[in-house]
């Protein structure tokens, strides 16, 4: 007795330890938590990318899962969920500037909304490097994890209450053993408020169009709709008095369901992650909820009675039975969800699981005690369970750590790239980007390799088939190289239109004018051209941009360039940019206010976009034109930076001044004009701020 006295006074000591573990800092993960991005958060580019790509640690729910865009002119591109765990917003813009992307992600396994924001920039350093996020465990979470709290502890205590009675109606037979069960309206109760507080986080307020979103995300939303039948249907059944069967049978389900609602339905397979979740709540509603459904009994003669120890005699072996499969299955689902002791030591979600191991171990003598000497003692042996499933509701708060993403095999083949030597060119067929590349690029025999990546990206790559004819005539045969790389052998002479039909609703037909073979070194035209083009002072820029995809319309935008630091554009939708040093003024419309953004890194004039690209690969003069009346070589390269794989064609004057440019990236088609060397008009502030 005078141990027991001493565990009760060191309980309080033990229970603030345990909180303060918890409020301690710790790394913050979220449910659906975004684990990488292209770009990366603070990244500096040489255009803007065809499209933002952001990864995420669990599957993503479709509907409420989004992704926006900002640009420096203040326009918005959306974005949504195009596979299980990514999302992805197309840019058709290629505006020098900062670029905002803000997120929502909403876990299709547990329903979490988590937020967060970053910026990169195309031609200029973003004024923040790193990636915003909203905690991972708000108010409105812990609200919801009181409510899941209740929820569980009355479904456990419920099965408990269960076993209790059916070990009670035993010969003898135990009367005095009252089952209870109107505690289940409780769990029903708490039930709608979780869902119904879930729904609200996740679709941004409380409405019933929202939980119907919510509710129909797939398995998830199934269990969710599942769980609430079943607590219904376990009040109803248990009101009517007439079996333990058909409540024992609701709160199964209701627990089982419980189990695909949470961490347990990320699991892969999911079958099996849920199963052992099921099973885990099972048997601590045997063990843990039996224990709190004893401390609700009243023997006639207290519980070191005849009928007091009997009823604790048929207990003991179920809840050790029971306490080893939770234990067992708690250990399984810890393996399944942390996957290496660093998240267990190091997150949020594994430090609680310490708690609730440590929790339930301080039980442990106290239980030892109850079954061998028959003297339980619930007034400690109740909390301390109530306690454990209180941290067990907390877990479902918590986020899972994220583990790996799953690498995407490398393709043994090509990805398709040209070679130093090789003549390569660029163009979209649709919106998927080809690159064809010729070697060795003298009349004869020559090896077609073609580069193809679609707007998808290049896991939708593999499934592309594309033809190669000449001069409109028979299809060649190509085969696949890589992911992204397909070939075939054909013979050349120089001066032959060759055109590549990519199939599919993104594809289309790409042609190729093949100049005169072989092909001219442009390296020294390049390179040439680099001092006059960044020795100007000002100049102008026509560009002209579509992504290739069916019905984009072509974008033109107009620019004005001015060193060291100034710069201007207005595009066609009447959206306004003026740049000064550190500080930029947009609009959206000629009506609209100037909105004055200081302190930001200032854009370095002049750049260019192939500026970012360097070395330049394989440069080969493929053709002579005239623009603006003045003649000019064109150049065709290659340029790879961060992962962005671009074909330039630069239109080049005897000066070395670049009269026209072409780009061809993943999303970008761009055909710029270059004008008003040094007499561009100067780029001031906008009269209305000054």
């Amino acid at each position: 007795m005078r141990s027991m006295a001493g565990v009760r006074r060191i309980l309080p000591t033990l229970v603030l330890v345990l909180v303060a573990f918890l409020a301690a800092p710790q790394r913050a993960d979220a449910h659906a938590e975004l684990l990488s991005s292209q770009p990366a958060a603070g990244q500096r580019l040489g255009t803007t990318p065809g499209a933002v790509v952001l990864e995420f640690s669990e599957p993503l729910d479709p509907k409420l899962s989004k992704v926006t865009v900002v640009d420096p002119s203040g326009q918005h591109f959306a974005g949504g969920v195009t596979t299980a765990e990514e999302m992805r917003a197309l840019l058709p813009t290629n505006a020098p500037g900062a670029y905002t992307v803000q997120w929502t992600s909403v876990s299709a396994t547990d329903g979490h909304e988590l937020s967060g924001s970053f910026q990169f920039g195309v031609r200029v350093t973003p004024s923040t490097a790193g990636t915003s996020q909203s905690p991972p465990l708000s108010v409105s979470d812990l609200l919801i994890s009181v409510a899941r709290w209740a929820e569980a502890l009355s479904l456990l205590v419920a099965t408990g209450m269960i076993v209790v009675s059916a070990l009670a109606s035993r010969e003898p037979r135990l009367p005095w053993v009252r089952p209870r069960l109107q505690l289940l309206s409780v769990a029903f109760c708490a039930g709608l408020v979780v869902v119904w507080g879930e729904a609200a986080i996740a679709s941004g307020g409380p409405s019933f169009s929202g939980l119907e979103t919510y509710l129909a995300a797939g398995l998830p939303g199934t269990a969710r709709m599942a769980r609430l039948l079943c607590e219904a249907l376990a009040v109803a059944s248990a009101a009517w008095r007439t079996s333990r069967i058909w409540p024992a049978i609701f709160i199964g389900g209701a627990l089982i369901a419980l189990a695909g609602s949470g961490h347990g339905a990320s699991v892969n397979p999911a079958w099996f992650g849920i199963t052992a979740n099921a099973v885990h709540l099972i048997a601590a509603g045997i063990w843990a909820g039996g224990i709190l459904a004893l401390a609700w009994q009243r023997p006639p003669d207290g519980w070191r009675s005849p009928q007091g120890r009997r009823l604790l005699t048929r207990f003991s072996p179920v809840a050790l039975a029971a306490f080893g499969v939770t234990v067992g299955f708690g250990l399984v689902q810890a393996v399944q969800e942390l996957g290496s002791l660093h998240a267990l030591i190091e997150t949020a979600y594994g430090r609680v699981l310490i708690a609730k191991a440590a929790l339930v171990t301080a039980m442990i003598p106290f239980s030892v005690v109850a079954w061998r000497l028959r003297r339980p003692h619930f007034r400690v042996e109740a909390p301390l369970a109530a306690v454990v499933i209180a941290a067990a509701a907390l877990l479902a708060a918590f986020p899972i750590p994220p583990g790996q993403l799953a690498v995407s095999p490398v393709s043994a083949g090509e990805n398709g790239f040209p070679g130093a030597g090789d003549l390569t060119m660029g163009d979209q067929a649709g919106s998927v980007l080809v690159g064809l590349s010729l070697e060795p690029a003298i009349p004869g025999e020559n090896r077609a390799k073609l580069y193809l990546l679609p707007l998808t990206g290049t896991s939708a790559a593999p499934s592309l088939t594309a033809s190669l004819n000449i001069n409109g005539g028979a299809s060649h045969p190509l085969t696949a190289c890589g992911d992204t790389c397909r070939q075939a052998s054909i013979n050349l002479r120089g001066g032959e239109t060759v055109g590549i039909t990519v199939s599919g609703p993104d594809g289309g037909i790409a042609m190729f004018n093949i100049p005169p073979l072989p092909a001219g070194d442009g390296t020294a035209l390049v390179t040439g051209a680099q001092p006059p083009m960044h020795q100007l002072r000002s100049y102008r820029l026509l560009e002209t941009f579509t992504t290739g995809a069916p019905g984009f319309r072509p974008i033109v935008d107009q620019y004005t360039f001015g060193a060291p630091d100034r710069m201007m554009s207005k595009a066609a939708n009447g959206a306004e940019l003026i740049w000064v040093g550190g500080t930029q003024y947009t609009r959206t419309a000629p009506s609209q206010p100037w909105q004055v953004t200081p302190g930001l890194a200032p854009i370095n004039v002049p750049t260019f976009t192939w500026d970012y690209f360097t070395p330049f690969i394989a440069p080969r003069v493929v053709g002579t034109s005239v623009v603006d009346g003045v003649p000019v070589r064109i150049v065709s390269f290659f340029g790879n930076s961060n992962g962005t794989p671009v074909w330039f064609r630069l239109s080049i004057d005897d000066t070395g001044l670049v009269r026209g440019a072409e780009m061809h990236a993943q999303g970008h088609d761009m055909e710029d004009h270059y004008s008003d060397f040094d007499t561009a008009p100067p780029v001031v502030p906008p009269a209305a701020t000054r």
